[in-house]
């Protein structure tokens, strides 16, 4: 057997394979990132109008729930293929829609993805995407997000991340111009500690929580809300936060559902 792969021949045949092997993995098409996306989301993501390569490409970014699809972003993405070999693949993103924006660098490992440099920038409606209750209350500003480095995989979740909500309204209890207000997240190990904060606003919130990546679909979150004595606006709102007295701080805690 040692002597068959010594022949002149043989070499050259195996060498051709290799070659070719090559030659197919740095010229996926675009379709191929389609599909990684599509499986790794569980059906979730969808990447249409896939053009140039799985490494370097550009498509329309979706999400499918419940039977029904919706764009989100024009998408462009580069990455070296040669990352595939050491079992890690950096990915550098980018997309806009509209008035919303965003970039970020994903590092992709068998255990999971980190994220690095992420700034985006979308109207709050988008938030619907995440919380399906949100699809009551009508989101309205804009929602930004930032994160130096953030990991998540195999149950732990590492870094931080700030998401602010600007010019807040909610459409839908006629509640416009509630304020600006952050949620930091801090992770380490297998849960994300958050705090919720009022920046600006005469609804005022703030908390803490956690998120859980053994619980991935529930967030959890508690603390106090107050509004202003004169917004009497703001009452059908406060109502359904459980909040009873105007210009009185009181306690609530919330268990919110993720999509």
């Amino acid at each position: 057997m040692r002597d068959f792969f010594r022949r002149p021949g043989v070499r050259l045949g195996i060498l051709g394979i290799c070659a070719y092997l090559i030659f197919l993995a740095v010229n996926l098409p675009a379709s191929f990132a389609g599909f990684a996306l599509e499986r790794a989301s569980r059906g979730a993501l969808v990447l249409g109008d896939a053009q140039g390569s799985a490494w370097k490409g550009s498509g329309v970014l979706g999400i499918r729930s419940a039977g029904t699809y919706r764009r989100l972003a024009d998408l462009q993405w580069s990455c070296n293929p040669l990352g595939a070999i050491a079992g890690r693949l950096n990915v550098a993103l980018s997309g806009t829609a509209g008035d919303a924006q965003f970039r970020a660098g994903i590092t992709l490992r068998p255990a999971g993805a980190s994220f690095q440099n992420v700034d985006a920038t979308a109207p709050a409606g988008v938030v619907e995407l995440v919380f399906a209750a949100a699809a009551f209350a009508k989101p309205e500003g804009r929602v930004r997000l930032q994160a130096d480095s953030l990991e998540i995989g195999d149950g732990r979740v590492q870094g931080a991340a700030t998401v602010e909500w600007l010019d807040a309204g909610l459409g839908g209890f006629q509640a416009p111009r509630l304020g600006d207000y952050r949620l930091q997240i801090s992770g380490g190990g297998d849960r994300a500690d958050l705090r919720l904060a009022t920046l600006r606003g005469d609804l005022r919130l703030n908390g803490q929580g956690e998120w859980r990546a053994g619980q991935p679909r529930l967030l959890q979150l508690r603390g106090t809300a107050e509004t202003a004595a004169e917004r009497k606006d703001l009452e059908p709102l406060m109502r359904a936060l459980g909040v009873r007295s105007p210009g009185i701080p009181q306690s609530f805690a919330w268990s919110v559902p993720l999509s």
